[in-house]
């Protein structure tokens, strides 16, 4: 089975973090060059590009977090973490 398969049979088709069901893609958590389901998540491509390029992050977006940082998956609550970690100065994480 492919990695896509695999984090799609995880997530339930859905963004790992925001529960969007559009335009998904693996997210492979640096610094790991490994792209397993131990090392990447599900994500759609507002988050992605969010996590790829802090220019673009939308502290609105994140509010998901709320829930996803309780994911029973490791690689999602480090996400979670790092993102809400980035949020810092926002006042609500």
């Amino acid at each position: 089975m492919s990695l896509l398969k695999d984090l799609e049979k995880r997530s339930g088709s859905v963004c790992e973090l925001c529960g969007s069901s559009d335009d998904l893609k693996v997210y492979s958590l640096p610094p790991s060059s490994k792209e397993t389901v131990n090392d990447s998540i599900l994500t759609c491509i507002v988050c992605h590009e969010q996590l790829e390029d802090a220019d673009k992050t939308d502290a609105n977006h994140w509010r998901c977090l709320n829930d996803s940082m309780w994911s029973e998956h490791l690689p999602v609550q480090v996400v979670a973490y790092r993102m809400l970690s980035r949020l810092k100065s926002e006042g609500w994480p």
